[in-house]
Formats: structure tokens, sequence, C-alpha cells
């Protein structure tokens, strides 16, 4: 069976949850995108970075915001490029906003996606660099294809933290909450977040804000739980993350069953 997409899933979060939780959310994310969406992993596949990668390197804490292009950083805007000059061929790049959603549009990070991310893959689309090791043929884009390849790389930003999105699932958090301690405190905050899906996104580093009794222990687990409808009508940092991804007609194309 002929894939359909074939999509690099890349995540600045370095722990053993972290690629199986951005996967889970994208999934769910899909399925906002296209009613019955088709998520065969034959035609829709998803793949991370290979663990003995260098190109990892580069994407672990505030390394990929470096302006200086290290071999693990130019390994990685060469892999990024390699999959977009593929027909076929996406990269959803997760990264945090580290802003409330009131100041989104003041992230560091998301200028730095643009200008170091972005602007970074220009030149291998190019053909003018090719990474290091291992250099793949050099691609033979016009203008046109390349400009349509960079609307292949997608991003998922959440407000604050992936955190933001994942204490959406309100009822598995509070009960991983009371595992570890009785706390008004917490069981009232948790039910505010229940009652309005906007609120969460306006919390400046929720994890930590839970940092005692469920931090990001669960990330994977509460992946499972997303309410993305929910959180999708809240119009919020998620919405604008689905409806980044829904404008790539590629992206939609390709998922239609």
């Amino acid at each position: 069976m002929e894939a359909r997409a074939r999509i690099l899933v890349l995540t600045e979060d370095s722990g053993d949850q972290a690629q199986p939780t951005i996967q889970k959310l994208l999934k769910e994310v899909f399925k906002l995108l296209v009613d019955g969406v088709d998520l065969n992993p034959a035609r829709i596949k998803l793949e991370p970075l290979p663990q003995n990668e260098r190109a990892r390197l580069a994407l672990r804490g505030n390394q990929w915001k470096e302006h200086a292009p290290t071999r693990e950083k130019v390994l990685l805007l060469g892999a990024i490029a390699a999959q977009l000059a593929q027909p076929a061929g996406f990269v959803v790049f997760h990264f945090d906003t580290d802003r409330v959603w009131a100041e989104r549009h003041a992230s560091e990070n998301r200028q730095k996606f643009e200008k170091s991310i972005r602007d970074g893959v220009r030149p291998f689309l190019r053909g003018e660099m090719a990474p290091p090791l291992n250099p793949l043929p050099r691609p033979t884009l016009t203008a046109e294809q390349i400009e349509a390849a960079l609307g292949r790389l997608l991003i998922l930003s959440p407000c604050w933290s992936i955190e933001s999105w994942l204490y959406q699932a309100t009822k598995e958090l509070l009960a991983y909450c009371q595992e570890q301690h009785t706390s008004d405190e917490h069981i009232q905050l948790i039910e505010s977040w229940a009652r309005d899906r906007t609120r969460l996104d306006s919390v400046p580093k929720p994890k930590k804000v839970l940092e005692s009794c469920v931090g990001a222990q669960h990330n994977e687990a509460l992946a499972k739980a997303f309410p993305a409808e929910d959180v999708w009508y809240a119009e919020r940092s998620f919405y604008e993350s689905v409806e980044r991804l829904r404008a790539c007609t590629a992206l939609v194309k390709a998922l239609e069953p």
C-alpha cells in the first residue's frame, strides 16, 4: 500500500514519553481535520528521527533555536529538507511557546523557529547546502516547488507548554493528582480548568503548578485521554495549531479517506 503522507514528527522534548505523546496528539488533530480520516500507518506514516541520528541532539532544549551552525543543527536542517523534498513528505515540529495565550505574538520561540528552522531549511532545498555526513543528492526544485515544500513544514505550538494541552484531560489529571496528595487548592484549580477550557492557556508554567503531584510523569497517558474536540472549541492555542495544519491543503488531501 502506497503511503499518502510521510510525516517526520519532531519535538523539542527529549523525555521517553515525548514522541508517543506528540504522535497521539497529532492523530487527534487529524481527526478534527478530516471526518473519517484514514490513519492506517501504511498510508499515513508518522516517522521520528532514528534514535542514533545525531540531528536529534539539535532538538534538545534550546539547541534548535541557536543560530550557530553546529554539525547537529546542519544535520537537522538537512533531514527536514530531505523529508520536504519528497512529494508526500511533511514535517510537524513541536515546540513550546513559553508564553501565555495573550502574549503568544511576543514568543521568542515562534520568531526563532521562522528564522532558525524555516529560513535555515531553504538553502538545502535550493541545493546550496548538503548535510556534512552521508549527504543525499541535492534536490533540483523550482522556486515554486521550494515554497510548496516549506508550506509542508508545520508546527504545533502550545501556550505555555505541552502540559497546557495535556492537562485538559482533567478527569485523569485529577486522579493522578489525588494519588499523591489531597489538595483542595489543586482540586479547585483542576475543576476550574474543566469548566472553562480557555483557562489553561493563560497559566504560566502549568507543569510547575502541579509539580508536586503530576508534573510530566503521565504525559503519554494524558495524551490518550485528551478531549480534542472540547479543547478545539475553546479557540486557543490548540485551535490555532489545528487551523494552521488545516491551511495546508496538501496535508488535508492526503488525510482524506
